[in-house]
């Protein structure tokens, strides 16, 4: 009875040893089945290059050549910021070129090919064309002179016959936004203004003197 009773002992324990170890064995081949399914894998080590752990390690690894900084990073040169971004100076920090028509301070700010022209980024304009920016007269075309527009010293085209060409003796609004002269072969003259109605005789701009037109002499 005690050798029957033993043996059946050792025979209980060997059987529950071995579910004991089987089940572990399911359980770990299970969920790790279970995660190569979620994660698109079957286990090969292809396969494994496409875990996130991988992809951040990888990342991390990757050396950035074209791009040493992202936007909003310090910074206190353009070249420090790489390519397609420039240092805003005034803030400190990287951000990317502006495209067409977006507000900017400088040509540095705007995309190649752009540049900033009124607060603006604008095409870039051919040297001597109308609109193109200029020093002297002799930088733009025949009937264009270099004059200021919003304070930018441009290529404006000369006045032509019957244009209004009163300009003031000075002032910050002329010296903001000047005109050409009137072209060859044309003054600038009083060509006769009717006597304005008392309600008419309000302040009015420089601009805004239509009497004195480009005609011939």
């Amino acid at each position: 009875m005690c050798a029957c009773s033993g043996k059946f002992t050792m025979d209980f324990n060997t059987v529950f040893t071995t579910i004991v170890v089987w089940n572990f064995f399911l359980a770990t081949f299970c969920d790790a089945y279970i995660w190569n399914i979620a994660w698109g894998s079957i286990g090969t080590d292809e396969d494994l290059s496409n875990h996130p752990k991988n992809i951040y390690r990888d990342a991390l690894e990757r050396p950035q050549l074209d791009e040493p900084t992202y936007p909003f990073d310090p910074c206190t040169t353009d070249k420090s910021c790489g390519r397609h971004r420039f240092c805003d100076k005034f803030y400190g920090t990287c951000e990317p070129h502006r495209r067409e028509g977006d507000a900017c301070r400088r040509d540095g700010h705007c995309q190649k090919g752009f540049d900033c022209m009124f607060g603006k980024c604008q095409k870039s304009q051919k040297a001597g064309e109308l609109g193109a920016r200029c020093k002297h007269d002799r930088d733009c075309g025949s009937s264009m002179c270099c004059a200021r527009q919003h304070g930018e010293k441009v290529c404006k085209a000369k006045l032509q016959l019957a244009e209004n060409c009163y300009v003031p003796k000075g002032g910050l609004d002329y010296s903001l936004n000047e005109l050409c002269p009137c072209d060859k072969g044309l003054i600038c003259k009083d060509t006769g203004r009717k006597t304005p109605r008392e309600e008419e005789l309000t302040w009015q701009y420089w601009s805004s003197f239509e009497h004195m037109k480009c005609a011939h002499p």
